[in-house]
């Protein structure tokens, strides 16, 4: 499962880059056309489409870096056992919120097929799906961090910012 992530994880680096250049191109295009009185039909429905998206992989990037903002304060407190304990609670509850994410993704991406981007001419299930597809990555993403989490022993103590980048990298 680690070499999928690792692969999925390339995959949305390298899209997410191109999309977010393509969303600068694009308003910036649009911005200049507007300010001579063309405008760029469209422009505005195809950033909004592609930031959709662009959310969507860096939550799951943070999530593969464990970057995501956390509230430790007191779990830091805890033993070394407790806290693995919070841990694989909150994993699981992630995994939850995931599966939940995944249902009524897909019910919004069928309820929402019919309706069109006025000017793209798409339905607006094109941005929609980044809900459940990538709710679906995710939780590949947190089913490999709880099954990490439950392998490994407690730790003393938590590991600082830049061993955790070390170990992220031995570990890809």
């Amino acid at each position: 499962m680690r070499k999928i992530n690792h692969i999925i994880y390339r995959f949305e680096c390298a899209v997410g880059i191109a999309m977010m250049i393509t969303v600068v191109l694009v308003v910036f295009a649009s911005a200049i056309a507007r300010s001579f009185r063309h405008p760029i039909s469209g422009s505005m429905d195809l950033a909004q489409l592609l930031f959709v998206w662009i959310c969507m992989f860096g939550a799951d990037i943070a999530l593969k870096k464990s970057i995501h903002m956390g509230v430790d304060l007191v779990v830091r407190q805890f033993p070394a056992t407790l806290r693995k304990i919070v841990a694989i609670v909150s994993y699981a509850l992630c995994i939850g919120f995931a599966g939940f994410s995944i249902y009524w993704g897909f019910v919004l991406v069928m309820q929402n097929y019919m309706r069109l981007y006025t000017t793209l001419k798409i339905s607006y299930s094109f941005a929609n799906a980044a809900i459940p597809i990538m709710s679906c990555v995710m939780l590949l993403t947190l089913i490999e961090q709880l099954v990490d989490t439950v392998k490994s022993r407690p730790l003393a103590v938590e590991a600082e910012d830049s061993d955790k980048e070390d170990l992220m990298e031995v570990q890809s």
